[in-house]
């Protein structure tokens, strides 16, 4: 919504592309502040990683404080959130699609696995090891919602190999 704002502005004159980008990556950089802050209220962090999925997109500095709250932060729902803003920035490297894989393996908490395969799934990643980690997910994870969300997702990755 704020993306789509700025760029409004831009076409209408009010705001210059530079002026935008500038904006865009003081917006990012308090973003990651924030995320990256375990004294922050959990609110407040999952704000910060739904502020990254839009404006953190090609930030290396946004993708590795996703990853880090999503590998490390003591709340599921920083985590959770931190997973599905990976897979909705689409960041090209493969360091967050391999984060994404190792939340969907080993996270204690269903609701980030269940949003690691809801990242594969905006990913389309069909690498070997996204569509092994979704197989196993899809045949042994404790948790039903998740074994039938990674079995979907699993099975649309798999036939479009």
């Amino acid at each position: 919504m704020a993306s789509l704002l700025v760029l409004v502005l831009i076409a209408m004159g009010l705001l210059s592309p530079s002026s935008a980008n500038a904006q865009s990556s003081e917006r990012v950089q308090s973003a990651v502040d924030i995320l990256t802050n375990s004294s922050r209220q959990p609110q407040e962090r999952i704000s910060a990683a739904n502020d990254l999925a839009v404006f953190g997109q090609d930030s290396e500095p946004a993708s590795q404080a996703l990853i880090r709250a999503m590998s490390g932060d003591p709340v599921p729902g920083v985590r959770t959130a931190a997973a599905l803003a990976l897979g909705a920035s689409a960041f090209p490297s493969a360091a967050p699609i391999q984060a994404v894989i190792q939340a969907l393996a080993n996270d204690s908490s269903p609701q980030v696995r269940l949003a690691a395969v809801k990242a594969l799934n905006i990913l389309g990643v069909d690498s070997a090891a996204a569509v092994a980690a979704l197989q196993n997910a899809a045949q042994n994870d404790s948790n039903p919602e998740v074994r039938q969300s990674a079995q979907a997702v699993y099975s649309r990755l798999a036939n479009n190999s």
